[in-house]
């Protein structure tokens, strides 16, 4: 499904080139991370016009990063900072988690994102540009890493400032290391749009769409087994649905991925408690207060990536 989502996308690409062959060459063919991002796009609610017009801004932004190298030399983070930052005014966004600040459509055209947003902007710009680039999670964070020797983070919510890793791990920190776990290297395709996923299940979650947000955890949890936040989320949505032992399975899961995740002994511990009537069944929060007690309690929700 999503393999044909990309060709479709790619085809409506093309089409919106060829109107404008007279004017300017068509937009370059989207590699793996760009048309999976599309796809993406499309799923989440965006037309094929809008797709399509899309890819032709990124397409120009990477022209621009391009021409800005030639002329004044640098390497590759300084010219996307330069242009995206500098030339185009692109802004950070940490309070809204809205698809507009998270999707390539939305963040391309109001030239605001999050750090999600922004870093997969940069990723598809280096990808258009042949030039290496890795996207990185950390527990709720995600920036993008120029490889070395010596690797470069690059902090999109600092306009591209190069940080330590010490950085992220302590303002983001501690989390499990080893080549299992999610955070603190390169993630995949498939990774980062699990990821994607996984913030726009928050969004349906607050709205109190379950059914939508358990399909987009689903999905997150699918594509990033060792994203313990997805596969937590899961349960979240399960027992809100009363489904008690699809969400222990999930939670379990969750908790093979990351053992430490905040919430989640917590969640395990209700989940006992509601099965054998200790308490009411969980329901959907209208809001997610500070502090519950016990009667109100609700399964903790793990927030986006921001």
């Amino acid at each position: 499904m999503i393999r044909a989502a990309v060709l479709a996308v790619a085809v409506s690409v093309a089409a919106a080139a060829a109107g404008c062959a007279r004017r300017a060459p068509p937009p370059p063919v989207p590699g793996p991370i760009g048309g999976a991002l599309l796809a993406l796009a499309g799923e989440l609610g965006n037309p094929p016009s809008e797709v399509a017009a899309t890819w032709a801004r990124v397409a120009e932004i990477a022209g621009r990063v391009a021409e800005r190298r030639r002329q004044e030399g640098g390497d590759l983070a300084g010219g996307l900072n330069a242009v995206v930052f500098g030339e185009l005014g692109f802004a950070r966004e940490i309070d809204d988690p809205g698809l507009r600040f998270l999707t390539l459509p939305g963040v391309t055209e109001g030239r605001r994102g999050g750090c999600l947003g922004l870093g997969a902007l940069y990723l598809v710009l280096a990808e258009l540009l042949g030039a290496p680039l890795e996207g990185v999670l950390v527990p709720g964070h995600f920036f993008v890493r120029v490889p070395g020797p010596p690797p470069r983070n690059l902090e999109l919510l600092r306009r591209g400032e190069v940080m330590p890793d010490q950085w992220y791990r302590s303002k983001y920190g501690p989390w499990p290391a080893g080549v299992s776990s999610a955070y603190g290297r390169a993630v995949s395709v498939t990774e980062l749009v699990a990821i994607h996923w996984f913030n726009a299940g928050n969004l349906r979650r607050r709205a109190g769409d379950l059914a939508g947000a358990g399909r987009a955890f689903a999905r997150a949890a699918a594509g990033f087994p060792a994203f313990a936040e997805a596969q937590a989320s899961q349960g979240v949505v399960l027992q809100l649905q009363g489904r008690l032992a699809d969400a222990e399975a999930a939670y379990r899961a969750a908790a093979r991925a990351r053992p430490d995740l905040p919430g989640l002994a917590d969640n395990l511990a209700w989940l006992a408690a509601e099965r054998v009537g200790q308490f009411a069944p969980a329901r959907v929060p209208v809001a997610e207060p500070a502090e519950q007690t016990v009667e109100e309690r609700k399964p903790l929700a793990v927030p986006s990536i921001q």
